[in-house]
């Protein structure tokens, strides 16, 4: 089982020191394995950005006193469903020289094909997108960011990466940032001082998912994979945990039907 290699007390005591280090601390890491998973994959998008010369500023939902009157929140609130105006969200500010870019948790945006009078809209909410700045203080659940605005996103997966996984995430770069899948990716380590569009699962890689991977250095295309053994940001690495072993299996006798013993490895 996933969790077998995820120690959630470590991770949310690891997040809370981050967040604690940026002037903010999260009451609600989410109640699943799986949320604190998001929650650590948007700190260590905020991690990247540190460790590339930008300056981070967190910026909180507003919260209300007893009187009714309006203060500004420095607890860190995620939002984990993909229902929810983002301005009832805490939001990251990133700034280097003149450039400023946001970086959200579970945002709406448009794919590149979506164009206005579309009887149904076409969006995605991704897990975490790096925008340029915006104000959407005014938008509903269901309003999206228009496409040309997503800068970068990533994806986080609580579970070890099979090929379907990685060839679905290329789908998903095709649909919102398709000239990614054009570009040669020539020198990785200058394309690395850009966050290109991740997927970043909390296990392993299993050998067919690193075979698409290694297809994908091949053409070169502008996107990474991240899991428990290559890290995004060193600011925020996960937990090791020791696997527990597995029980001695019973003695079978010569009828009984082969057991695949390499069927639950995590690669």
């Amino acid at each position: 089982m996933p969790d077998e290699w995820i120690d959630q007390a470590k991770i949310k005591e690891a997040l809370g020191k981050f967040f604690d280090k940026n002037r903010g601390s999260l009451d609600v890491f989410g109640q699943t394995v799986n949320q604190t998973f998001e929650a650590f994959v948007f700190a260590s998008t905020i991690a990247w950005h540190q460790e590339n010369g930008w300056a981070v500023e967190f910026r909180h939902p507003k919260s209300y006193g007893l009187e009714g009157q309006v203060r500004q929140s420095r607890s860190v609130r995620l939002k984990f469903s993909t229902r929810g105006a983002p301005n009832n969200y805490s939001y990251v500010v990133c700034r280097k020289g003149t450039k400023e870019v946001h970086i959200r948790h579970q945002l709406r945006v448009a794919t590149r094909a979506h164009c206005p009078g579309m009887k149904f809209p076409a969006n995605v909410c991704l897990d975490v997108a790096v925008i340029e700045a915006s104000d959407l203080a005014t938008f509903a659940s269901d309003d999206f960011v228009p496409n040309e605005k997503l800068i970068s996103f990533g994806e986080a997966k609580h579970m070890s990466a099979f090929a379907e996984l990685v060839a679905n995430f290329v789908g998903l770069v095709h649909e919102m940032q398709p000239e990614r899948l054009n570009e040669r990716r020539a020198n990785r380590a200058r394309a690395r001082k850009k966050l290109a569009p991740f997927l970043y699962v909390s296990g392993f890689l299993f050998t067919t998912a690193q075979g698409i991977e290694e297809t994908i250095r091949r053409r070169g295309f502008d996107l990474e994979i991240f899991n428990r053994t290559k890290q995004l940001a060193e600011a925020c690495s996960l937990p090791e945990k020791k696997k527990p072993k597995p029980a001695v299996p019973p003695a079978r006798s010569p009828r009984s039907t082969p057991v695949n013993e390499d069927a639950d490895l995590p690669y």
